[in-house]
């Protein structure tokens, strides 16, 4: 019994965030200011499949201010492993990416696809550059698997005409990430007490952080983002 005890003791002593302490960090990612327009493209060829335009918003607002397609990370959290693997698809419908932003671990594979009854080139440059995958897709239905080989983001456009066409990947090398929903609304689970950086990514704002204190009770987190020349980075 004594030695049981003795045992539990230097558990505690040496691992004092165990995993029973971890929590959830939920809340909201609003926007505050005037927001950019649209841009309006018209299309000059497969008007059949795209229609006669194509409307582009570099930031949607939901449900007061919601910025939704923001991806939020927690960034300093100890981790002994990396996230398992998934599996991703991006479709190409009416000559639109869909979705228009996920998060995928790296190591996961991303099955290019498309919908439509057209030629489209699917091609994925880093933020260097570089380029990830450059997959032409002419036939409806098929699929092309490419691997994210390592964190960061990934834009990806159409090269065969489809100027507008735009989305993005965003390989992650830690569990600790999510996806604003239409509404701007989160939840990253499982997140060990500490101190640290909530990251806020978005296409047209781009990267905010800011100090996150994470306890047994988390209240929801407030993330007010504003024009990219007024967004604070710390």
């Amino acid at each position: 019994m004594r030695y049981h005890l003795s045992v539990m003791v230097l558990v505690l002593f040496f691992f004092p965030t165990f995993l029973f302490a971890e929590t959830s960090v939920s809340g909201r990612v609003v926007f505050e200011g005037v927001p950019p327009t649209s841009i309006t493209y018209e299309t000059k060829s497969n008007r059949a499949v795209c229609g006669d335009v194509k409307e582009v918003r570099p930031l949607i607002l939901g449900d007061r201010g919601g910025v939704a397609n923001a991806v939020v990370s927690i960034v300093g959290v100890q981790r002994q492993s990396a996230p398992a693997p998934l599996e991703g698809l991006l479709d190409q419908v009416k000559c639109e990416f869909v979705p228009h932003v996920q998060i995928l671990p790296v190591g996961s594979t991303l099955s290019i696809t498309s919908s439509d009854p057209i030629l489209h080139n699917t091609h994925g440059v880093y933020e260097d550059g570089t380029t990830a995958f450059n997959v032409p897709v002419p036939v409806t239905g098929m699929k092309v698997p490419k691997r994210i080989t390592k964190p960061g983001v990934v834009k990806i456009r159409c090269d065969a005409g489809h100027t507008w066409m735009n989305a993005y990947v965003v390989g992650v090398d830690h569990p600790d990430y999510a996806l604003t929903d239409e509404n701007g609304y989160f939840k990253i689970d499982r997140v060990p007490p500490g101190t640290y950086k909530i990251e806020i990514w978005h296409e047209w704002l781009g990267i905010h952080r800011e100090p996150i204190t994470v306890g047994e009770a988390r209240e929801p987190v407030s993330i007010v983002l504003k024009t990219r020349s007024e967004t604070k980075s710390t």
